[in-house]
């Protein structure tokens, strides 16, 4: 009777920790993935190339159009042609699609900046618009670390293995100074990206 006492303890004191284990949630698992292709394109790009503080949206691309006429956002966003695919493959069709999927439904980059010194969270609408003077980017920079310039990027399309990804990259560092970008990512590990690919799509300049 005591063996069985004491192995029925054993068995409750198992299953009570098994309950208190913290579960990751999907949506924070896919919160974090995207948070680290982030960071990956804002210092190995622009922290990397700059030497500066790069201020950074917290919330993603919005997909609206503000010009007068606007072509389809695959096209918008340099999707039509799988640039970052020697072949037009199933796997990347569908890293193109995901993002497409993920763009009506952006999530909060809140926390991108943690542990990061030279990268500077903003608000969407703090980044100075693309016909914004010099007056509007020196405000801009004292109130942002003297950062070299803002970064707004797409959600992030993953491959479905999860160890490729895509982004379109709207880069804006002064009145006629910026670009558009799309930036293909591999995975080296669960939280660790590099950049594979780029293509400019936009240009910015006198």
């Amino acid at each position: 009777m005591r063996r069985l006492s004491l192995n029925l303890c054993l068995v409750l004191i198992a299953s009570a920790c098994t309950h208190q284990r913290p579960q990751t949630s999907p949506s924070t698992v896919a919160r974090d993935r995207t948070l680290a292709v982030y960071r990956t394109i804002a210092e190995s790009i622009y922290v990397h190339t700059t030497g500066r503080v790069i201020a950074v949206a917290t919330v993603p691309l919005d997909t609206a159009c503000s010009e007068a006429t606007c072509a389809p956002l695959p096209s918008r966003w340099g999707l039509d042609p799988l640039w970052w695919s020697r072949h037009d493959t199933a796997p990347a069709r569908a890293t193109r699609d995901d993002l497409l999927a993920r763009a009506s439904s952006p999530i909060t980059m809140r926390g991108l900046t943690t542990n990061r010194d030279m990268l500077f969270e903003t608000d969407p609408g703090d980044v100075p618009p693309a016909g914004a003077d010099v007056s509007e980017w020196i405000r801009f920079r004292s109130t942002h670390a003297d950062a070299a310039g803002a970064l707004r990027i797409s959600p992030v399309g993953f491959s479905p293995s999860g160890q490729s990804a895509i982004a379109f990259v709207d880069w804006r560092c002064g009145p006629t100074c910026g670009h558009t970008l799309g930036v293909a990512l591999t995975a080296t590990n669960d939280t660790t990206w590099v950049v594979s690919e780029m293509l400019l799509l936009t240009t910015r300049s006198r």
